[in-house]
């Protein structure tokens, strides 16, 4: 899948693996509030290499739907932290990524948290969802 944004200059066509590789590379910055899982809640290891581990394409999912673009991301978050304030800023940095390749806004960004860390992972299904259509 491609996102194509067609304008008076042309057509702008960027990868779905782009977009996700932009957004896990923000999400890897939150680091501190945020761990990545799978869309089962299994925490994705930190990899110490400079090479993008495969394994975080399994915390995000970038589809199309409808025509437009929807964004899935599947975390843990560290004990603590507002779950409402860490979505916010999720969704702030997805949009921002868009901003920059000059596409629009997906129409809907999920937020899925799967669990809470504190000593150990609590298990929870809990989904924050930011509609922009």
């Amino acid at each position: 899948m491609s996102v194509i944004l067609r304008n008076e200059h042309g057509a702008i066509a960027v990868n779905k693996g782009v977009i996700e590789r932009m957004i896990i590379e923000d999400l890897l910055e939150m680091s501190d509030t945020v761990i990545l899982c799978s869309k089962k809640g299994k925490p994705i290891k930190d990899n110490p290499n400079r090479f993008l581990d495969p394994d975080y394409f399994d915390a995000i999912e970038v589809y199309e739907k409808r025509q437009e673009v929807r964004v899935k991301v599947f975390i843990i978050t560290v004990f603590g932290f507002s779950i409402s304030d860490i979505a916010d800023e999720i969704f702030t940095r997805i949009e921002k990524d868009f901003e920059l390749l000059k596409l629009k806004k997906p129409g809907v960004i999920s937020v899925n948290v799967r669990g809470v860390m504190s000593h150990q992972i609590v298990k929870r299904n809990i989904e924050v969802v930011r509609n922009n259509a």
